[in-house]
C-alpha cells in the first residue's frame, strides 16, 4: 500500500504526521537506486519515499480539499515527510504533481500544495517552482482548474511570481515608471504578469478544456486588461480567435473602456510599434469612427507628425488610413490638407 492509499484509508481524523510515521514503521528504509542518487549521496539516507510517492499523496490531499480547507495540515505533512526523507527534492515532487492524478477543485487544495512546499523548504530561499503550472499537463481540465484556484487565492498570490519565469514587464523603463509609478508597481507584482501563463492558456484553448480556458482568460482580461492584452501582442500567436480578441481589446483601450490606456499604448509602442499601427489601420477600416480616437493616441505618443508628415514606403499599404487621419488632423489645425495631400502624391510619385 502506498502513502496516498494510507492517507485514504486512515481518513481525515488522523493527523498527517501520524499517518507518515505509521507508513515509515511499515516500510524500513532501503538504499536508493543508483539512478536516483545525487552527487555526494551514498544511497543510505534517501528515505522511505520517492518523489512520486509524495506527489501522489499531495495530489490526493489537494484534490480532496473543499471549501472548509484541506483535511490535513500542510506543515504537519511537510514535517513528517522531511523527517523520514531528508534528502527529498521538493521541486521534483511539485513537477510530478500533474502526473499524479492532481485535480484541485477548491482554492484550499492549491494552498495546501504551496504551503507544504514552503514549510518543507523554510529558510532555504527557494521559490515555489510555478513553472510546473505552465507545462502541458496530461489532464487539461485539471490544469485549468488548478490555474483558476491558484490565481483566485489571495493568500498565495505573493508566491506566484518566479524570477526565472518570462514576465510581460520584466524591466520597467525609467520615465514610464516615474510617470505611472503606482500602476507600474502594482502590475509588476501581479500573477498575470507572466508570458508563460498567457501562453499555456492559449494552448488550452484547443484542448478538452477550451471553454474553461477561455473563461479564465477573459477573467484575466477583466482583472488585468493591460497585462493580458500586451502579452497576447508580444506572443504573436496566429490564432484567429486570439487575433480577434486582441484587436477587440485594443479597440476597447482606444475607447477608454479600460483604465490606464495611456500606459498601455506607451508600452504597446515600445514593444510592438508596427503591430500597433497595423491594428489601428484594421480597426479604422472596420469602423472609421475610431479615427479620432486613434489620432488622439498618436498625438499623445508623439507619433502623429512622423506618420503624417514623414510617411515611409512601408506605410503605403495604410495609405487610406493615413489620409483619413490627415483629414481629422486638418480639422484640428494640425496641418493644411490642401497642401499636404498634393505633397504626399508628389512624394509617392517620386518613388
Amino acid at each position: 500500500m502506498g502513502l496516498a492509499e494510507q492517507f485514504l484509508r486512515a481518513g481525515s481524523h488522523a493527523s498527517a504526521s501520524d499517518i507518515i510515521t505509521k507508513y515509515a514503521q511499515q516500510h524500513p528504509t532501503e538504499p536508493a537506486a543508483a539512478a536516483d542518487l545525487k552527487p555526494g549521496d551514498d544511497g543510505q539516507h534517501q528515505g522511505i519515499l520517492s518523489a512520486d510517492d509524495v506527489a501522489k499523496a499531495m495530489a490526493l490531499i489537494a484534490s480532496s480539499a473543499n471549501d472548509s480547507g484541506s483535511q490535513w495540515k500542510a506543515d504537519e505533512f511537510a514535517a513528517g515527510i522531511s523527517k523520514h526523507c531528508p534528502s527529498l527534492s521538493w521541486e521534483d515532487v511539485i513537477y510530478k504533481l500533474p502526473y499524479a492524478h492532481l485535480n484541485v477543485k477548491h482554492e484550499s487544495g492549491a494552498v495546501f500544495i504551496v504551503n507544504a512546499f514552503l514549510a518543507a523548504t523554510a529558510g532555504q530561499n527557494r521559490p515555489f517552482p510555478y513553472s510546473f503550472m505552465y507545462e502541458i499537463w496530461p489532464d487539461a481540465p485539471a490544469q485549468v482548474s488548478f490555474l483558476r484556484c491558484t490565481l483566485r487565492s489571495a493568500s498565495i498570490a505573493p508566491y506566484l511570481l518566479d524570477k526565472h519565469m518570462p514576465t510581460v514587464l520584466a524591466d520597467p523603463l525609467d520615465l514610464l515608471y516615474k510617470a505611472y509609478h503606482p500602476e507600474f508597481t502594482r502590475i509588476l507584482a501581479s500573477p498575470w504578469n507572466s508570458l508563460s501563463l498567457i501562453l499555456v492558456l492559449t494552448h488550452l484553448l484547443d484542448s478538452k478544456a477550451s471553454e474553461d480556458a477561455r473563461a479564465l482568460l477573459e477573467a484575466g482580461i477583466a482583472q488585468e486588461p493591460l497585462l493580458v492584452t500586451l502579452a497576447l501582442a508580444r506572443l504573436k500567436i496566429q490564432h484567429p480567435r486570439l487575433q480577434a480578441l486582441l484587436q477587440h481589446n485594443v479597440a476597447r483601450f482606444l475607447k477608454r473602456d479600460f483604465g490606464h490606456n495611456g500606459l498601455f499604448f506607451e508600452l504597446f509602442r515600445i514593444y510592438e510599434k508596427k503591430m500597433m499601427l497595423a491594428f489601428f489601420c484594421n480597426i479604422h477600416r472596420k469602423d472609421p469612427s475610431f479615427s479620432r480616437h486613434i489620432l488622439d493616441v498618436l498625438v499623445d505618443l508623439g507619433m502623429a507628425n512622423d506618420l503624417l508628415l514623414i510617411p515611409k514606403r512601408e506605410d503605403i499599404m495604410m495609405l487610406d488610413f493615413i489620409v483619413e487621419l490627415a483629414v481629422f488632423a486638418s480639422r484640428r489645425g494640425m496641418l493644411a490638407f490642401e497642401t499636404w495631400f498634393p505633397g504626399l502624391l508628389a512624394e509617392l510619385g517620386s518613388d
